[in-house]
């Protein structure tokens, strides 16, 4: 039934030094049928009355120094894995005039360039080489 589902509740804000970490990526949900004769059929899905909308998701995109994997491991297991929303700031979305990042805020009160995001990984895992260190973490936007 319509208006079952409640808001996710974020708990916690994505230090600032860790935002530029991530690169993100766009993907529209769509149905897709293959028939017999090798033919395909794909639409979006959509409601039929709103405009679809992509599925933004963000990937880390660098390799990280010791302290920023110590800060980022420490923010994933403040948010129990990928069982706590959080908010997570994207620098680039900012008003015209201001510089890129100025729209972070520790308390999350700022919306400008702010998603409410979750973890997608299960589990932390990262590989270390001689001077950084690679994990494959995964947000996914709830709202």
């Amino acid at each position: 039934m319509p208006g079952n589902l409640q808001a996710a509740l974020p708990s916690g804000v994505m230090p600032q030094t860790l935002c530029t970490s991530f690169v993100e990526s766009r993907i529209y949900p769509m149905l897709f049928a293959q028939y017999h004769d090798g033919t395909t059929e794909r639409g979006l899905i959509t409601d039929g009355v709103n405009s679809p909308v992509s599925i933004r998701t963000w990937k880390i995109g660098k390799r990280l120094k010791s302290s920023d994997l110590v800060a980022l491991r420490d923010f994933y297991e403040g948010q129990q894995g990928g069982l706590t929303p959080f908010y997570f700031y994207v620098p680039f979305e900012v008003l015209p005039g201001n510089h890129i990042g100025s729209n972070w805020d520790a308390t999350g009160a700022n919306i400008q360039g702010r998603h409410t995001v979750f973890f997608r990984n299960a589990t932390w895992s990262e590989t270390t080489d001689i001077a950084r260190t690679v994990t494959s973490l995964e947000l996914a936007e709830v709202a």
